[in-house]
């Protein structure tokens, strides 16, 4: 074998990936003049991103032409700040006052009342609402746009951001609802924005979940300060300055924007309202102002309300218990009623006019006797209706005023300041302020908690029970007013002026309770959605769900096929994950390699994308910022998540995926670049066309359509075809009824069957629609005003004349039961004297008999 030594000249191929050539120096300084793009470039792009964005927002808001869902809860507040009405919102209330402003501005001053979810609306300003829903919505794509150049990236990249905000599916068809996502979607986009420029945020004074925005900054601020500790550059004093500024930027000062616009709500909401039921007595009387008498005397006449829940007073009625002991029934009722009163006696006498005046005092042993029935409150080992667990015994009204039970005893326990068991035993029993517990002399203290005695027959009155080691949230009370013969000539005494605080505290208890204390008896309870997602069931799941899958939420939706669905854009979402994957990726097979020792001059190129995004500072906090605000969504009241919070992670993925975008094509040329970005630009603007109808709701869809697109959401609420239709008909034979579908409506919360023939959905809409409004008007012209918020039905009050009958039945029973005793007792006295007198005369014969034997 012959080998040639001679030298071969080898054409080296330039790799236009390797960062040191000086082919590849010059575009990477080509691209970065490019980035310093002039001012005038930049105003174009957003006025024509505004302007795109705002046209797929605003057009056919008229449609639908009634109110949805989304929007009752909104129009409702719009009403409550008209009439100056308090009310507790399910979500803060920076969007109900802004709307509230443009309704003002319209000329509109409350008088349209909404009921139900596909109620017309006529002088009310949703047209204007959703118009405002449209502008914020339109906005975050030219903030989006500014984010991301205020980081440092090009024109291209924040273009290609923008454009699929512009796109997106789920946003527009949020953007198109006066509802308080897409406010909270834009002020946490514009807080990301200023952010980078003056550090501030009010995202979370619309809706909770904007509140996000707030760990997302600050892990942002937490790598900032880690690397400027590292530098040694840098003063430890400088950076502790910066700390400061930052709390006070990013902590501080949106605590105190969030707290102004609470007291903006206190201020306008300044007058009773439909939620009176649900505040504490002090919450209630700081907006109505009532007084009552300073101190608690033995025989004073006190109503006793409830202070963990909003059930109301302990009460009690003529109905007995069906089962148990059959005793007469004690419960919690919201409602003014003399069967809400009840006298203080002693444990041991009975209070007359004729005592001197004493005053209750902590320890006490004290006796509750009925106001109406004089059955004293009473417990024992029967077990609870609802209730039927060992720890808890029934409550029940028993007795009369001649009979006296040790079951009646209960020991009067005041807590102090601190919300413990006073040890002050010389303290006495005031009204209002004083919280107490009730201890029964068997050791369980009286409590009640979220358990109803459903309608009819309950009334939606709530369960009081006897329960060991109760907390103190189920089981203290308050009075709310007390009335003492002798104590007429004494001052009044009223709640002291509530701070500002306190009802920005028990509001903030009350929202996050929202579902259990705002019970609307007109309202449906039960979130209305499509597909195989229930936020209320799987929450746990429901957020990665939202984001990675072709989920929706039903917006609304007609029988004949026009509906409008929550629907992220797939093609959207597919760029977000495979922007994701790649970056975790390319990290990992650069460290691989690097682990290795592996040089491969053809992936060089994984090498230069892999320093660029290691360096990259926008990507260490967008990737965060969209991780952070989906597991996020865990932690917030479910009452308030649904799938249109996943928007703003959706919003962050974008930002995230332009950036990696722009660190992979950065080194090619141009055409490329443009190539690439603009071939995705067409696939999401495809899939946005694809999907329209279900954001605007303008054309039919079918049932075939809907089961082929693949989305997870309930199609037999979609019509089928007319040759769908006819293929039934013939293949049916002689089945009955074959096109017949029974659907069930959503009415006061009950589930209301309706049964229509597949072909005629035009039809059965209609039919719907008078029977929704036949249905809702009677029940509203019923229900009104606080009793409409409460679960507890009202019912006929007991007058005066009433109560006295039924006490002086129940004496008089008492007295017939009395006489009865006396009686029998006294044919048990006679039968054992003409016993003992028998068996003396007995005896005497006996010993007779004997005495005549002896003789």
């Amino acid at each position: 074998m012959v080998f040639s030594l001679r030298f071969r000249r080898r054409k080296v191929v330039e790799d236009p990936y390797i960062p040191n050539e000086i082919g590849d120096e010059k575009k990477l300084v080509r691209y970065q003049s490019h980035i310093q793009s002039p001012t005038l470039d930049d105003r174009i792009r957003l006025v024509l991103l505004t302007s795109l964005s705002l046209y797929a927002r605003i057009v056919q808001l008229g449609y639908p032409a009634y109110i949805t869902e989304i929007e009752l809860e909104m129009s409702k507040q719009v009403n409550w700040y008209m009439a100056g009405k308090y009310f507790i919102g399910k979500f803060p209330p920076l969007s109900s006052l802004i709307n509230t402003c443009l309704a003002l501005v319209v000329g509109y001053y409350g008088n349209h009342d909404f009921v139900y979810a596909g109620q017309h609306f006529s002088n009310f300003p949703l047209v204007g609402m959703r118009k405002v829903s449209a502008i914020v919505g339109a906005l975050i794509a030219p903030v989006c746009y500014m984010t991301i150049r205020n980081f440092g990236h090009s024109r291209s990249a924040a273009t290609f951001a923008a454009i699929l905000m512009v796109f997106e599916n789920g946003n527009i068809t949020q953007s198109r609802y006066a509802s308080p996502e897409i406010h909270s979607m834009f002020f946490g986009a514009l807080a990301t924005w200023s952010w980078s420029m003056v550090r501030k945020n009010t995202s979370g004074s619309a809706k909770w979940t904007g509140t996000l925005i707030l760990p997302i900054i600050w892990c942002s601020i937490a790598f900032e300060m880690w690397n400027q500790l590292s530098d040694k550059k840098n003063s430890v004093y400088s950076c502790i300055k910066k700390v400061y500024v930052y709390l006070f930027t990013v902590g501080a000062f949106p605590f105190w924007i969030y707290m102004l616009i609470f007291k903006i709500h206190f201020d306008i909401a300044s007058n009773a309202g439909d939620h009176d039921l649900i505040l504490s007595s002090r919450f209630r009387y700081s907006l109505n102002g009532n007084h009552f008498e300073p101190s608690i005397a033995y025989g004073s006449q006190v109503v006793i309300k409830h202070e963990g829940s909003p059930g109301g007073f302990l009460h009690s009625h003529q109905k007995r218990f069906a089962g148990g002991s059959t005793q007469q029934e004690v419960t919690l009722y919201p409602y003014v009623d003399l069967n809400n009163i009840w006298t203080i006696h002693k444990a041991t006498v009975l209070y007359n006019t004729s005592q001197p005046l004493e005053y209750v005092r902590n320890g006490d042993h004290i006796r509750l006797e009925h106001f109406s029935s004089s059955r004293k409150l009473h417990s024992h080992d029967e077990r609870p209706q609802l209730t039927n667990r060992k720890e808890h015994h029934e409550v029940t009204a028993y007795g009369d005023r001649l009979t006296s039970d040790i079951q009646d005893y209960w020991s009067l326990v005041l807590l102090d300041d601190k919300h413990e068991h006073s040890k002050d035993m010389n303290m006495t029993w005031k009204a209002l302020d004083q919280q107490f517990r009730l201890f029964h002399i068997r050791g369980c203290a009286l409590i009640s908690h979220d358990a109803y005695y459903d309608s009819p027959g309950g009334h939606g009155h709530q369960e009081v029970t006897c329960m060991v080691s109760a907390g103190k949230h189920v089981s203290t009370w308050t009075i709310e007013s007390a009335y003492h013969e002798k104590l007429e000539n004494t001052g009044l005494r009223s709640f002291p002026k509530m701070k500002f605080y306190e009802k920005f505290k028990e509001a903030h208890q009350l929202m996050l309770k929202y579902p259990t204390v705002v019970f609307d008896r007109l309202g449906s309870q039960t979130t209305s959605t499509d597909g195989t997602i229930n936020p209320k069931a799987t929450f746990a799941e429901t957020p990665s769900k939202w984001f990675f899958k072709k989920t929706s939420l039903r917006i609304w939706y007609e029988l004949s096929g026009f509906s409008v669905h929550l629907l992220l854009n797939s093609a959207i979402q597919h760029i977000i994950w495979s922007a994701m994957l790649g970056y975790i990726g390319i990290r990992l097979l650069k460290m691989f390699l690097e682990k290795r020792q592996i040089n491969l001059p053809g992936l060089s190129w994984i090498n230069t994308a892999a320093n660029d995004l290691m360096t990259n500072d926008t990507i260490s906090f967008f990737y965060p910022a969209t991780l952070i605000y989906i597991q996020g969504l865990h932690f917030m009241p479910t009452h308030t998540v649904n799938m249109s919070d996943i928007l703003p992670s959706i919003y962050y993925a974008v930002a995230l995926s332009s950036v990696i975008f722009e660190s992979l094509t950065s080194r090619l040329s141009l055409g490329y670049r443009r190539m690439v970005s603009y071939s995705l630009i067409s696939i999401v603007i495809f899939h946005t066309l694809k999907f329209s109808h279900l954001s605007y709701g303008g054309k039919q869809w079918l049932r075939s359509s809907c089961e082929k697109s693949g989305i997870e959401m309930n199609c037999i609420h979609f019509p089928l075809s007319q040759n769908e239709l006819d293929d039934m008909i013939n293949n049916s034979g002689q089945t009955p009824n074959v096109t017949s579908l029974t659907i069930y409506l959503d009415i006061f919360g009950k589930k209301e069957p309706f049964r229509y023939q597949q072909g005629q959905e035009a039809e059965a809409d209609r039919e719907l629609s008078l029977l929704k409004h036949s249905a809702y008007s009677k029940a509203s012209a019923l229900i009104t005003g606080a009793s409409r918020y409460h679960r507890a039905n009202p019912t006929p009050a007991i007058t005066i004349e009433e109560a006295v009958e039924w006490a002086k039945k129940v004496h008089e029973g008492a007295v017939e039961r009395e006489e009865k005793l006396s009686k029998e007792r006294a044919k048990k006295r006679a039968l054992k004297k003409r016993r003992k007198k028998n068996a003396l005369k007995k005896r005497k014969r006996l010993t007779d008999k004997e005495a005549e034997k002896s003789k």
